[in-house]
């Protein structure tokens, strides 16, 4: 069988440790970052054409809000409402009630995202009297930056991966992080494989302090093994399945191509109605999520083959037509002022 089409996914999702500390920059939180700026910098040239509501000298202490409260606080929540506390349960948040505040360890749901920044749009838009519309408008265009950057960093991470392939397909890659979810036969079998290509057991490369205490976990040195060792790779890609790199899928699907449609719309309509953005984004992006989740592997229940990635773009696109009726609205009254 050709496997030459089959990447195995062996990058770092750390960019460097910090010395002295247990600490580490990590491509996911620079894609929050990068995700931020570039958003504050595109709406900060939007405000300076007239194009958003917000005024420039304002945005700053605005996209703060917006990224404490709306995209950190609601992804995460929404990841933990939506999927954590569905799967672990009460036991789970018994036994790890701190799980919801360890951001760095990933785990950000975009549906929840979209919630908390609706809220904090909403409320700002009442405490400075402008537009629940209008100010949504902007952040819809933007937050697709986001989207792109973070769903590229999962693909770093190696997580959230596709549903399986053909191994002889161009975009087949093989993801590490599944050795972990196969049966404990095959765990076992897999364990054997890394021992006899390390030509030692594992447990005597895994890093320890120095106490002798060990300070990587059993599935780390693995992960870091399939970075440094190609032998390693080797012992473990037969016990993996060729998947879609659907983040990559849901990057320029989610992101990238809905960005350009909306700053595309924005710059050539300068006189849009309000809510024109947040509709086409809602039914942009909703139609997006429900045909990159038949690529990936379903991380929470499905229900007569819909995942609840689908079934919550569904509410989406309740969202996207509330917003279109405001769009219309908006148009009618804009109408009314011209001729009078």
């Amino acid at each position: 069988m050709n496997t030459l089409a089959t990447y195995f996914h062996n990058l770092n999702p750390v960019i460097f440790d910090i010395p002295g500390t247990p600490l580490a920059v990590r491509w996911y939180g620079l894609a929050y970052v990068a995700g931020f700026i570039l958003g504050y910098l595109v709406l900060q040239q939007l405000a300076k054409k007239k194009l958003y509501c917000v005024e420039p000298d304002k945005l700053g202490d605005f996209i703060t809000w917006v990224c404490i409260l709306g995209v950190l606080l609601g992804g995460r929540l929404g990841e933990f409402f939506f999927y954590w506390l569905p799967e672990k349960g009460l036991t789970g948040l018994a036994e790890d009630p701190f799980w919801v505040v360890r951001v760095w360890e990933g785990g950000m749901a975009s549906h929840g995202g979209i919630i908390g920044v609706l809220l904090v749009a909403m409320w700002y838009a009442h405490k400075n009297k402008l537009s629940i519309a209008a100010v949504t408008d902007g952040l819809a265009i933007v937050c697709t930056i986001g989207l792109f950057f973070g769903r590229v960093a999962n693909f770093i991470n190696g997580e959230l991966y596709g549903r399986a392939c053909e191994e002889t397909h161009t975009l087949a890659c093989k993801f590490p992080q599944e050795l972990f979810e196969l049966p404990v036969e095959k765990q076992i079998q897999a364990r054997v494989a890394i021992d006899h290509a390390l030509g030692t057991p594992i447990e005597n490369v895994v890093a320890c302090g120095a106490d002798g205490q060990y300070i990587e976990s059993y599935a780390d040195a693995i992960l870091r093994l399939c970075r440094e060792n190609p032998a390693v790779c080797d012992a473990i890609s037969p016990f993996l399945t060729p998947r879609y790199p659907s983040q990559l899928f849901e990057a320029v699907g989610e992101g990238l191509i809905i960005f350009i449609i909306l700053m595309t719309v924005r710059l050539t309509c300068k006189n849009a109605p309000a809510g024109l953005f947040c509709a086409l984004f809602c039914f942009l992006y909703a139609t997006a999520r429900i045909t990159s989740e038949c690529y990936k592997e379903p991380d929470a229940n499905v229900w007569y083959g819909i995942t609840q990635g689908q079934f919550l773009s569904f509410g989406v696109v309740a969202l996207g037509i509330i917003f279109l009726i405001l769009t219309i609205k908006n148009q009618k009254k804009s109408k009314k002022i011209e001729i009078s």
